[in-house]
């Protein structure tokens, strides 16, 4: 934590309001922000229109949406991950054997944030890509990252347990069962946890330092892919992905 004189509360406000827009609130009023931002219009005005004039934003006098400036940000983080370029060809060849979603993602507080991701013709309620953003204790990826690393017990206080669907580990006792389950056995397969239908399992990858840093799925429909054969044929396929990416990054 740092010393409050040190702490810009601006910034703070400024990327409050960044971040109200989303999937669900493409285009926001003035007075829509300023709800959602729990600041005064004064406020929020200031913030809209500085982005409007540095390009983040658009505005037709009323309304206000993000532009596509604000990929930059993101791209700054991203381009300097070694994953991302190294995992390209792996995450392809994956995708082709198994014919399913394979993606890769990292660990954010109680968050999975999804890097990258090597889509195949599928239909899923949840909509995932570059950015996407997860309860971490109803994913595959985020249990492995969490399994696979010394965390701290305190770090399951974090999340709230709610009870997505009936198969939803929805306490910390039985969360924590299965992360050390998952750091015995070495991945972790989350059956329609967060989404009724939909099954993923994860895998490791390893950095240098040999901490984990990423992980890897493959995500696929229940009704079109049995967890036996997630485990005997997709699981082999998604192990040997993982451990090549992992090689290429201890190489670097």
């Amino acid at each position: 934590m740092i010393n409050k004189a040190d702490y810009v509360q601006s910034l703070e406000k400024g990327l409050k309001v960044l971040k109200a827009f989303g999937s669900d609130k493409k285009v926001m009023t003035l007075s829509e922000v300023a709800e959602v931002t729990k600041m005064s219009r004064a406020a929020a005005r200031r913030f809209l229109l500085t982005y409007t004039d540095l390009g983040y934003m658009h505005s037709d006098g009323k309304y206000f949406e993000l532009t596509s400036r604000v990929l930059d940000l993101g791209y700054t983080y991203l381009s300097s991950l070694d994953i991302t370029e190294i995992a390209k060809p792996y995450m392809l060849k994956l995708s082709n054997l198994v014919n399913e979603s394979s993606s890769i993602a990292t660990l954010d507080k109680n968050e999975v944030v999804y890097l990258m991701r090597q889509q195949v013709s599928r239909i899923m309620t949840i909509n995932l890509g570059i950015g996407t953003r997860l309860p971490a204790h109803v994913t595959s990826m985020g249990r492995t990252i969490m399994a696979m690393n010394d965390f701290k017990e305190e770090l399951l206080d974090v999340f709230e347990y709610e009870q997505y669907t009936i198969n939803t580990i929805s306490n910390k006792i039985e969360l924590k069962k299965e992360l050390q389950k998952i750091r015995q056995q070495g991945w972790a397969l989350v059956d329609q946890e967060l989404e009724a239908g939909v099954r993923s399992i994860s895998a490791p990858i390893f950095s240098k330092d040999g901490s984990v840093k990423y992980a890897m799925n493959i995500g696929c429909q229940a009704n079109r892919v049995s967890k036996d054969r997630l485990i005997t044929e997709f699981l082999p396929h998604l192990k040997e992905a993982a451990g090549n990416i992992s090689s290429a990054l201890k190489k670097i």
